[in-house]
């Protein structure tokens, strides 16, 4: 490793860290986390295997850096924040929107969380932890400022947050990632409008 100035340390090693979790993003996409070695990470990356052990004491380890970084709770906060003023309809469209801009940005991400997470049930249980449930209860508490309190008694906010995050998912695996897309074409415009239809009247809008 090379001689560091001590005011540029904090810098050099995040950005150390920061290059082998973009690293290891690309190769795990492309070959699977378990047919991935630590060594391939290392010289993609440039460095010596030994080096890699500096900053990451696991493979493992590395894995949840990946998922911590690119996280779908930051972008969630923002959301809130950005249309906290808005309708519920604005509201609604304008965080479908978003989020399914974020998978598309994150798409090696959802390839290795789709391929990877079932057999790694321990990091998939901390990021659920870590991003579902403050994302699920955040969202749920949005909802409640803004839903009818009748409403609110009768079904389960932090269920319908989830059937919404679950939609937005399921939807984006199928049309993206699984090539549904090449098949039955939407465009990215009509998908976001219909999640957000769907979720706020159903298939069928009540007629006034």
């Amino acid at each position: 490793m090379p001689k560091i100035p001590a005011s540029e340390r904090d810098a050099f090693y995040e950005a150390r860290r920061t290059q082998l979790a973009d690293v290891a993003l690309k190769l795990w996409a492309e070959q699977g986390f378990d047919q991935t070695s630590v060594a391939a990470i290392a010289r993609e990356a440039g460095v010596a295997k030994g080096t890699f052990y500096l900053y990451f004491e696991t493979k493992d380890a590395l894995l949840e850096d990946v998922l911590r970084r690119n996280s779908l709770l930051p972008n969630i906060l923002k959301l809130i924040d950005d249309l906290r003023d808005r309708s519920l309809e604005d509201a609604v469209h304008g965080f479908v929107r978003g989020a399914w801009r974020h998978l598309c940005s994150h798409r090696d991400l959802v390839l290795i969380a789709l391929r990877e997470l079932p057999t790694h049930l321990d990091e998939a249980q901390r990021m659920f932890e870590r991003v579902m449930v403050p994302a699920n209860a955040l969202l749920a508490d949005y909802l409640k400022e803004r839903v009818d309190p009748a409403r609110a008694e009768e079904i389960s906010l932090v269920i319908s947050v989830r059937g919404l995050l679950g939609m937005l998912l399921s939807v984006f695996l199928t049309q993206e990632v699984l090539g549904a897309g090449r098949f039955l074409p939407v465009s990215e415009d009509e998908i976001t409008f219909t999640i957000a239809e769907l979720f706020l009247h159903g298939v069928t809008r009540p007629t006034s």
